[in-house]
């Protein structure tokens, strides 16, 4: 919150400083992709003018999808993401959360190799499937730019990032949640007990300006 503030008093110190350059510099320190990076730039000119962090989170908002898990309502649950992800951790905490109710989920989790064809062609576009909810499991510490390639790849409609206490850059994070997929929950922890949480296009907002 220190660098938030810094900025907005640079912002209304130096007039000249423009919150193009301030959300640029912002969002490149985060490594969002360019193209994104340029998407945001794009919606927030079109609004009225505003504080750095009501701005982006204004754009962040008209993004986001949040899709948060009905536990009680699942019966089956497929879950997949790329080796390391978290994919296996997220289904403790998803079968922890629905124990504590007294309700049983079958879940099949699969990780892959996303360099690997062939795990690729076997999983492609499985977002589709209508027998059982789909669900994305991507971690906050991998490329973006792969993660955006994943979710295009394997037609996944809802996601669920984990990882978020091990790194200090959110730009994955941000392209997860605001490049069409639902944001399901995020996670801050692998074990079993911690929660899945929802996070809020100010809370985004506040990450990134950080």
């Amino acid at each position: 919150m220190a660098a938030l503030a810094q900025r907005t008093a640079q912002l209304l110190a130096f007039p000249g400083l423009s919150l193009r350059a301030a959300l640029t510099e912002a969002l490149k320190r985060h490594r969002l992709p360019e193209r994104l990076i340029e998407a945001y730039l794009r919606e927030a000119a079109a609004l009225s003018p505003c504080g750095i962090d009501q701005t982006l989170t204004q754009v962040l908002a008209a993004r986001m999808r949040p899709a948060a898990l009905e536990l009680c309502r699942l019966e089956r649950l497929f879950l997949i993401g790329p080796s390391g992800a978290g994919v296996g951790s997220v289904a403790a905490k998803i079968r922890h959360q629905a124990a504590r109710t007294g309700h049983h989920i079958r879940i099949d989790a699969h990780g892959f190799n996303p360099r690997n064809r062939k795990a690729r062609m076997a999983f492609g576009c499985i977002g589709a499937r209508q027998d059982q909810p789909v669900i994305g499991v991507v971690s906050a510490l991998a490329d973006a730019e792969e993660v955006s390639e994943i979710i295009t790849a394997f037609g996944l409609s809802r996601l669920i990032v984990t990882g978020l206490d091990m790194t200090g850059r959110f730009g994955t994070l941000a392209a997860a949640a605001t490049e069409g997929a639902s944001l399901v929950h995020v996670t801050r922890s692998a074990e079993a007990d911690a929660p899945l949480e929802m996070l809020s296009p100010g809370e985004l907002a506040a990450l990134l300006l950080d």
